[in-house]
C-alpha cells in the first residue's frame, strides 16, 4: 500500500507555483539530500576580499601625493631664492 504522505494532489491553481516534494524512505526530502551532497562554497571564495588591493592603492596614492608635495615645495623654494 502506498503512503498518502509521499504524494498529494494540488489544486490547479497551486500546481503552477508549488512543486510536490517526495520524501525518501528515511524521512528526509529530496531537496535536503541534494543540499547535503553539494555544500555551499565558503563566503571568502564566493565574495573575495579586496583588502590588499585597496591598501596597495592607498599607499600608492600616498606616495604620489608625497612626491607632488616635494616637487611643489622644491619649485616654490627655488622661485623664492631667485634661482
Amino acid at each position: 500500500m502506498k503512503d498518502q504522505r509521499d504524494e498529494f494532489p494540488l489544486s490547479r491553481r497551486r500546481s503552477k507555483s508549488y512543486s510536490v516534494s517526495h520524501s525518501s524512505p528515511d524521512g528526509r526530502r529530496v531537496n535536503e539530500q541534494q543540499a547535503e551532497e553539494t555544500p555551499l562554497p565558503p563566503r571568502r571564495v564566493k565574495f573575495p576580499s579586496n583588502k590588499y588591493q585597496t591598501a596597495r592603492w592607498f599607499y600608492n596614492v600616498l606616495i604620489a601625493l608625497f612626491l607632488a608635495l616635494m616637487t611643489a615645495l622644491f619649485l616654490y623654494g627655488r622661485e623664492l631664492s631667485g634661482g
